[in-house]
């Protein structure tokens, strides 16, 4: 997070790695598998953090931190000055004009790129923001634009095609979910989501709001820091301090009351040792403890009760949403082993213990040493179940990390059945190719045998992929198998149908779901068939996202 030298935060670094750069600058000593108490002790003693200065807004890094901006807008990179542009937001002062033209400025990389509808939003906040007089007839020339080129026909689009909503029945307790998934068990993969009926391939089966989430520090300034969201054309600022920004003001509201009211006086602290993956650890123990009324007691006298390896989310009614089920549908995960993750949870607990007991609000609720311990062991504890959860997403400089009190129900494999897509705060799961009654449905939570993924999985695969047996012997036996003369035709024929322009989205989605159904008994091949598959998952990622575009577009028009 680089402001030309003027508002910089220790590196960032994960807690693991914050306290193996402690240790050896001071000449080693502590071992890296210390108990949590050593590695506390350690990081108050050594961690440097209490001299940590909480950055605070600044109407001079406001300023040049915009004319960044500008130089990237002037150099055609709108989307890049967008970013710099939304620190510019963050770090103006509220109700100074410097907020108000951040939010003009914004509004002219949103015009530079077509997108009208969201630079009429920012002008609007721009003029709500104490933008200046003397620069307000610019503005209202740029109003008078948008609208005209909205009116002219030029709008990127407000209605959706084809829409990626449900198209099979819905579960009626839970109304995010198919009709016809449930729980079952295997003996590798423990519980999982089994198909009760035939799902075929583009059934949408899936589609769930996020609420917890862990956002990279590097990439704040693009994504809704509640709900995950890339919508960076609109993003508004935490009014107290300069690092988080959300998509709306629900988002921006709900966000202080179940998290960052214990991490905004901290948030400069926070960021110095953070990584996404470290951060929603806390982020859940505060979720709970938000649902319990902030009463530390209450909270743990539930949650240091035996963990109720019976307890099914699909036997809560999710059409009356309740956060305190969810809170204990996630808490009552049983993890497995793993020496590394535990390493991990001792450093990530030690760390934001450290930090998070520096907040005067956290040090207010957690008073007594028996809640401080159960602080500590809470973050050890959501560290493991982050790690057998949580599903990270790779965008351009960061990572996203969410857990979903259903989705997370789908297992991991590396020749998935679904599909995940995040996009405007929600989850889709879509079936890339049929799974028949009976079948646990499996999702990628990363790499495919078809896509490799950079990103690394938090435990030992045992899907069929990664057998070394002879059933992954057998499976992989079939993968160069070539498809009958007629398929491979049909395959060439899709890929004309594919790139002709004058085929409607719509139209090409279809064809290739046909195609996938209709040769699914070749699967695994890869040559034609994991070409199919893998050029499906980025068609589906790219209607989603601009459904997600063209639905933002129509509620702003809305709102006008």
């Amino acid at each position: 997070m680089d402001l030309d030298g003027e508002f910089q935060v220790p590196p960032i670094v994960a807690s693991v790695q914050l306290i193996y750069h402690l240790n050896l600058e001071i000449g080693g000593g502590l071992n890296e598998r210390a108990d949590v108490n050593a590695l506390i002790q350690f990081i108050t003693d050594y961690g440097k953090l209490r001299i940590v200065a909480e950055h605070l807004k600044c109407n001079v890094k406001a300023a040049k931190r915009r004319a960044v901006g500008n130089s990237m807008f002037r150099d055609g990179l709108f989307v890049n000055a967008m970013f710099a542009y939304n620190e510019s937001i963050c770090l103006a002062l509220p109700g100074s004009d410097q907020l108000g033209i951040g939010y003009a400025n914004r509004s002219a990389a949103c015009f530079a790129l077509g997108e009208y509808e969201m630079a009429l939003f920012n002008i609007q906040l721009a003029r709500k923001h104490n933008y200046p007089d003397k620069l307000m007839a610019k503005l209202l020339e740029r109003e008078r634009n948008c609208k005209q080129r909205i009116a002219d026909g030029r709008s990127k689009g407000t209605v959706p095609c084809p829409r990626m909503g449900f198209n099979v029945d819905i579960n009626p307790r839970i109304p995010f979910l198919a009709k016809g998934i449930a729980m079952g068990y295997d003996p590798r993969f423990g519980r999982g989501l089994v198909a009760e009926k035939d799902f075929n391939a583009g059934d949408i089966i899936l589609d769930e709001k996020l609420e917890l989430c862990g956002i990279d520090y590097n990439v704040t300034f693009q994504t809704c820091n509640q709900c995950s969201s890339r919508r960076y054309h609109v993003l508004i600022p935490c009014p107290k301090c300069p690092f988080f920004m959300f998509c709306s003001e629900e988002c921006r509201e709900l966000n202080w009351k179940l998290f960052h009211r214990f991490e905004c006086d901290v948030a400069t602290k926070l960021c110095s040792v953070s990584r996404v993956s470290d951060m929603i650890a806390p982020r859940l123990f505060f979720y709970g403890l938000s649902q319990f009324g902030d009463d530390v007691q209450a909270m743990m006298e539930y949650c240091e009760k035996a963990i109720n390896g019976k307890f099914n989310p699909l036997d809560l009614d999710y059409t009356i949403p309740c956060r305190l089920d969810v809170f204990k549908a996630v808490h009552n995960t049983i993890t497995r082993y793993d020496s590394v993750v535990e390493m991990i949870a001792n450093n990530t607990a030690a760390t934001y213990s450290v930090v998070f007991l520096m907040n005067p609000l956290v040090k207010s609720i957690i008073r007594t040493e028996p809640h401080r311990r159960f602080f500590i062991r809470s973050i050890q504890t959501y560290s493991k179940v982050a790690a057998a959860l949580a599903t990270n997403s790779g965008i351009s400089k960061g990572v996203i990390t969410t857990i979903r009190p259903v989705g997370h129900l789908f297992n991991h494999s590396c020749d998935p059945h679904a599909m995940t897509i995040s996009d405007g705060g929600r989850v889709k799961m879509v079936m890339l190719r049929p799974a028949r009654q009976g079948e646990q449905i499996f999702i990628s939570y990363g790499p495919t045998w078809y896509k490799p993924c950079p990103l690394s999985l938090m435990f030992k695969c045992c899907c069929i992929v990664c057998d070394k047996g002879k059933a992954g012997r057998e499976w992989h036996s079939l993968m160069d198998r070539k498809l009958p003369q007629n398929a491979r035709k049909d395959v060439q024929l899709m890929k004309q149908i594919l790139g002709d322009s004058g085929v409607n989205v719509a139209s090409k989605m279809n064809a290739v779901q046909q195609l996938i159904k209709r040769y699914a008994d070749y699967h695994p091949q890869r040559e034609d068939i994991g070409y199919l598959l893998k050029l499906y998952g980025e068609f589906l990622c790219f209607i989603v996202q601009d459904e997600h575009l063209a639905l933002m577009r129509a509620m702003l028009m809305a709102e006008q």
